[in-house]
């Protein structure tokens, strides 16, 4: 049994970690229609043809945005410094912090760049700490490295894929893909529980993560907002792992969550509403405290490199993710993976400053 279990952990890593470098996991239904899968090695004799254009849903109504929804403009953008910028985060004084393969890069709030960590390897996680110094979720650990920039130490965590991190007062919080769990750790790294672990005696469905994004936030009501993508919600969760309450819908309709796994990023906003990043149909938005949506801050027409993606037939181009973050000052920043930007937005009704 402790055999057949290894072996399950290790086809579970292996699958994860070529879904992380190779860009995501299907999460295209939203594009491409739906087609036959082909089995690598088959005979050309055993693969099925594509579906009809009958089976195909055409989606192309939902690719442009009611411009009465749309309440952000663009304040600027700048380059990510990563061909693929993998996710971001903002630091507590105030950085935004961006990682892709290779390391960590720290910017000000207008593009400047303030500095560069180099990591060994793809880097799909980051957050920052109080003392200027940062946490890089890597595959199988997490570098704490220091105010300085200089590696203070290594969590080995042999089979965790981070993709996400919080960080609270005396505990960090892991989402880890390859689990479909969040971790907690303590600021050595040291596991003292797990959120949100299949359990149907207590009544617990667990998380649903088909594709390697999976998102967790820590609010000022000291509950954990953390995606459930498979499932298209967010719940509010106590921090020892209490689900109080959750949001969210499947549907194309621009006030819902569609492919097979979204939001893939979501950020809280100062007045203790959310915004969404999507994948697939690319798309951020914005929802109350309720979960109620309230408005568009870039629809899919502003992210014409993953339509172009998906018209080519490049299924793992255009199912990237959409990363953001929000600033108590209000600021949206929208990180585009395929494209290599960062972009700082604003309400429409307030000033550029």
């Amino acid at each position: 049994m402790a055999d057949e279990k290894s072996g399950a952990d290790q086809h579970r890593r292996k699958v994860l970690r070529a879904a992380l470098w190779g860009g995501g996991l299907g999460g295209l239904g939203a594009l491409g229609g739906i087609a036959a899968r082909k089995t690598a090695g088959d005979p050309p004799a055993a693969r099925k043809p594509p579906l009809g254009p009958e089976f195909s849903y055409d989606v192309s109504r939902f690719q442009a945005s009611d411009p009465e929804l749309v309440q952000w403009h663009e304040v600027t953008r700048f380059d990510a410094g990563f061909e693929r910028p993998r996710n971001l985060a903002l630091a507590p004084g105030g950085d935004l912090l961006v990682c892709g393969d290779g390391g960590v890069r720290r910017f000000d709030a207008g593009g400047g760049e303030l500095g560069f960590v180099a990591i060994d390897g793809p880097v799909h996680a980051v957050a920052g700490l109080a003392d200027g110094g940062l946490l890089a979720g890597r595959p199988d650990g997490v570098e704490r490295i220091g105010p300085d920039g200089g590696l203070a130490a290594v969590w080995e965590l042999d089979g965790v894929l981070p993709v996400s991190l919080a960080v609270a007062e005396g505990r960090v919080y892991l989402a880890d893909a390859g689990g479909r769990v969040v971790r907690v750790l303590d600021h050595d790294g040291r596991t003292l529980g797990v959120i949100g672990e299949r359990d149907p005696d207590r009544g617990v469905e667990g998380f649903v993560v088909p594709s390697p994004y999976f998102c967790v936030r820590l609010a000022a009501d000291g509950l954990l907002r953390i995606a459930n993508p498979g499932k298209h919600r967010i719940g509010a969760w106590t921090q020892d792992g209490t689900l109080e309450l959750s949001w969210g819908r499947p549907s194309y309709a621009v006030d819902g969550f569609c492919g097979c796994c979204n939001p893939v990023s979501f950020a809280l906003l100062p007045d203790g509403g959310y915004v969404t990043g999507e994948k697939g149909l690319p798309r951020v938005k914005t929802y109350d405290d309720r979960g109620d949506f309230t408005g568009i801050v870039a629809g899919p027409g502003d992210f014409p490199d993953y339509l172009k993606a998906a018209q080519a037939g490049r299924p793992k181009a255009a199912s990237a993710g959409i990363y953001v973050e929000a600033d108590a000052a209000g600021r949206v920043f929208v990180l585009d993976s395929l494209g290599g930007t960062l972009r700082v937005m604003r309400r429409k009704e307030e000033s550029d400053g």
